[in-house]
């Protein structure tokens, strides 16, 4: 099941899943108020649907069916609880979330197996990997993450540039929600030594750019990923599903998918 299905991501989401051999795409889901909902996936993303439709009944949520979400977040949030209470499978991508909301979808994991991934790509995992070893051994280096995204995208910074903060954060023994500086205005002193700084820019149609660095007095690593078509994070997706449809229960990410 995809969710968020007529989204730019979405679609391409949808694509993919009916090109592959190995999955039977269960359900398009849309917000009730969508365009397209009711009508033929084939008239909307190209690919013959072999007859479904997109749809706003949730209730196509159930046991047993991997759960893609990229929906916005209320709409993640509701269905994720109803995928938890049916044993539906759960890939979080939509971003976004609070400590809170985040924690409720960490706590899913006691009954199904669900995968929280700020960014879908492969090869941002890979980047998570090294930004985590990175940063541990050069743990006296100033860390800095700029990330560049679309005029459409609604959170600042990026969830996976929270997602690459926390891992640089975890390797150093400190806390993303307290030493992460996401702007930086007027006088605003020198340079805490345990800041992370995190940094947006929005334009145009840019897919998502994400650049780590880490500073010292004599030299500067740059750790970059730069995603070229959305199908990056739609091929993730697909990875992702066929991960979740032979796992137990827990929490797992993208790193587990590629078996980091």
């Amino acid at each position: 099941m995809v969710s968020g299905a007529a989204g730019r991501l979405g679609r391409r989401i949808v694509a993919r899943a009916l090109a592959d051999d190995r999955l039977q795409l269960a359900a398009a889901l849309v917000r009730a108020t969508s365009a397209v909902d009711g009508r033929s996936i084939d008239t909307v993303v190209g690919t013959d649907g072999g007859g479904l439709t997109f749809s706003s009944d949730a209730s196509a949520i159930a046991e047993g069916r991997v759960l893609i979400e990229v929906a916005t977040k209320a709409a993640a949030l509701e269905h994720a609880a109803r995928a938890a209470e049916v044993g539906a499978p759960i890939l979080m991508a939509t971003t976004g979330f609070d400590a809170s909301e985040r924690a409720t979808l960490e706590g899913y994991a006691a009954k199904v197996p669900v995968v929280i991934a700020p960014n879908l790509s492969l090869g941002i995992a890979v980047l998570t990997d090294l930004v985590r070893r990175a940063s541990k051994a050069l743990a006296a280096y100033d860390l800095e993450i700029l990330e560049l995204h679309h005029n459409k995208k609604r959170d600042a910074p990026s969830g996976t540039a929270w997602s690459l903060g926390r891992a640089a954060a975890e390797a150093r023994g400190q806390d993303i929600e307290r030493d992460a500086v996401c702007a930086r205005a007027g006088e605003t002193g020198a340079r805490g030594r345990e800041e992370i700084g995190m940094m947006a820019i929005r334009g145009g149609d840019i897919i998502g750019e994400h650049t780590v660095y880490l500073v010292s007095d004599t030299e500067r690593v740059e750790l970059t990923h730069r995603a070229a078509t959305r199908d990056t994070f739609a091929a993730g997706a697909i990875a992702a599903a066929h991960f979740l449809a032979g796992a137990s229960p827990g929490l797992y990410s993208m790193n587990d998918v590629l078996g980091l």
